[in-house]
C-alpha cells in the first residue's frame, strides 16, 4: 500500500466514522417535573451509605445541598475529584421508592443503589471519581427506576482530562 492510498484510507475512515459518540439528551417520563444535568467539584468530604450492588458496596451522601459548577454539561473530564449526575423531582403529589442504576462504558449490568423521588425535594444521583480506575472514558447511562417504570434516562460521555483542561483543572480552585 502506498502512502498516498493509506492517506486516502485514513480520511476515509475518519470522515466515514464518528470519533466519538455524543451523550443524548435527557429523556423523563411525566412522573418528572424537573430533571437537572451536571458536573461539579466534589473534593469536600462526604458521608457514605451501604449499596451492596455497587463495585465499591457504598455510596457518598452529601451533607449539604450540592450545585452543579457546571450546569446542563454531559460531557465530563476523566479527573479525580470530578462527579457528574441527575437532580430530579417529581410531578405534585408523587413519592417513590426505587433504585439508581448507573451503567459504565462497556457495563451490561450497572451499579445499582436504593433511592426515593419525591416532589418536595430534589433526588440527587452521581458518580465521582474516586480512584484511577474509575477514570472510564465513553458513554456513561444513568437510570432511575421506580418499579418496573423508567423514571429518566441520562447520559454523560467522559472524555480524557486533556480535552477539558480548563474544568480539570478548575476544582482546585472552587473547592
Amino acid at each position: 500500500m502506498t502512502f498516498q492510498s493509506l492517506r486516502i484510507l485514513v480520511l476515509a475512515l475518519l470522515t466515514a466514522t464518528p470519533l466519538c459518540a455524543d451523550p443524548a439528551p435527557p429523556q423523563a417520563g411525566p412522573e418528572v417535573a424537573s430533571l437537572t444535568v451536571g458536573v461539579f467539584c466534589a473534593l469536600q468530604a462526604m458521608d457514605q451509605r451501604p449499596a451492596p450492588g455497587t463495585r465499591s458496596g457504598w455510596i457518598h451522601v452529601p451533607d449539604s445541598e450540592i450545585d452543579f459548577h457546571w450546569p446542563g454539561r454531559q460531557v465530563v473530564p476523566a479527573q479525580i475529584g470530578l462527579a457528574f449526575g441527575v437532580k430530579s423531582r417529581l410531578a405534585p403529589g408523587l413519592f417513590l421508592t426505587g433504585e439508581m442504576r448507573v451503567y459504565p462504558p462497556g457495563a451490561s449490568t450497572p451499579e445499582t443503589w436504593e433511592s426515593t423521588f419525591t416532589d418536595l425535594s430534589d433526588q440527587f444521583g452521581f458518580f465521582r471519581f474516586d480512584r484511577e480506575d474509575e477514570l472510564i472514558p465513553g458513554i456513561w447511562r444513568f437510570e432511575a427506576w421506580s418499579g418496573g417504570q423508567r423514571l429518566y434516562q441520562v447520559q454523560f460521555e467522559v472524555v480524557p482530562a486533556a480535552a477539558l483542561p480548563d474544568i480539570a483543572q478548575a476544582c482546585g480552585a472552587i473547592s
